[in-house]
């Protein structure tokens, strides 16, 4: 009688588990929201293999720094390490040191602000236009033609997903 309790018990647990409640996103849709993640995942590793020693955070800062400069044009640099760190929502420490790597390899320019001598603004080099025309707007064309089965909705709903459930766990994981 005792092992058929400790069944329904852990039955009865399971099943309250994965019911809705209010406030509460039942854990089966967990694991599907989790399985997504790993999915997205793959997604990005079937982008196109880059040049040998570059890796793919440098393209997310290349094109960073193409859309702060873009209302300037690409040779004023008005980009700077901050704002390449809000535009992609990271520390500015680990901006700082990828555009350290990134000027090391020929990639960005820092140029010292003149009326700020700490301040560094950030101009692409020709080999960081070349980067971003290939492996951002050239793929991201592809993709276009390739993802045409989508709506819009569903891909803005994805990014408004996706987007608000890293808050919250990032914020549940500096609440830990």
């Amino acid at each position: 009688m005792e092992v058929g309790s400790a069944m329904s018990k852990s039955q009865t647990e399971i099943e309250s588990a994965t019911e809705s409640k209010p406030g509460r996103l039942p854990v089966e849709e967990v694991r599907s929201l989790i399985d997504a993640c790993w999915k997205a995942k793959t997604i990005t590793e079937l982008m196109p293999a880059l040049p040998k020693g570059l890796k793919p955070r440098y393209v997310h800062v290349i094109d960073a720094v193409w859309h702060i400069n873009e209302q300037n044009g690409q040779d004023i640099g008005t980009a700077r390490v901050g704002d390449v760190s809000a535009f992609l929502g990271v520390t500015t420490p680990s901006i700082t040191k990828l555009v350290g790597e990134m000027a090391d390899l020929g990639l960005v320019v820092k140029h010292a602000d003149a009326t700020d001598r700490r301040a560094v603004t950030l101009t692409l080099t020709e080999r960081g236009l070349d980067i971003r025309r290939i492996y951002v707007e050239e793929y991201r064309a592809h993709l276009s033609q390739l993802l045409g089965g989508l709506t819009v909705d569903q891909c803005e709903t994805t990014v408004r997903t996706l987007t608000e459930a890293l808050r919250l766990m990032q914020q549940d994981a500096n609440n830990r």
